[in-house]
């Protein structure tokens, strides 16, 4: 009885131990295979596997700005690239990839221009802080003259979403016009300084 008890002891740990190594293994293998599939892509793991190749942020088209997506409380770096038949959307995910010497892999989110219903444009100038502090006084005269647009886009027949962005006014006017020209939408426009 006391051999039993003995044996429950020592192998209840052991076999902890094994299932922790074996799930950190496949923590592992899911974290290996985008390098794997980018270098050797007819590799048997990477077959019928959806880990593609990773792209860094700055290989990504589009123009870089603030964006902030609905439901999320905290804006991200991102990059707006209007298509022929929508606006994608691109920004970094995850880790730093060895892959793409120690950059993140980038997610896309893609607005077909069929379901966006309304979108609002504004501009405004924006003190630069970091003109102010190496500049002083003569720094708030460096303001940055930037746009922000609020895309409602129909995901579902009951799910309206929204994406709001902070980018460049030159760039801002450009994705203005073009989306226009795309939905037959008018912009509101909220506010021009």
């Amino acid at each position: 009885m006391i051999m039993i008890k003995l044996i429950k002891v020592v192998a209840l740990p052991a076999l902890l131990c094994i299932f922790a190594a074996a799930s950190s293994v496949a923590v592992a293998e899911v974290d290996r295979l985008p390098s794997i599939c980018s270098k050797f892509p007819f590799n048997s793991e990477c077959q019928g596997n959806k880990a593609s190749a990773p792209i860094s942020f700055d290989t990504r088209s589009g123009e870089k700005a603030k964006c902030l997506f609905s439901g999320e409380e905290k804006a991200k770096t991102c990059k707006v690239d209007v298509t022929n038949d929508g606006i994608k959307l691109y920004f970094e995910t995850g880790k730093e990839l060895d892959v793409l010497n120690g950059e993140k892999n980038t997610q896309s989110v893609f607005i077909p221009t069929k379901t966006i219903k309304s979108f609002s444009y504004s501009e405004k100038k924006k003190v630069d802080v970091g003109a102010v502090i190496a500049l002083g006084v003569w720094g708030l005269l460096a303001k940055q003259k930037r746009s922000t647009m609020a895309i409602r886009y129909q995901e579902e027949p009951s799910n309206q979403k929204q994406v709001v962005f902070v980018i460049g006014r030159k760039d801002g006017r450009q994705i203005r016009q073009n989306l226009e020209l795309q939905t037959g939408l008018v912009a509101d426009i909220l506010g021009i300084d």
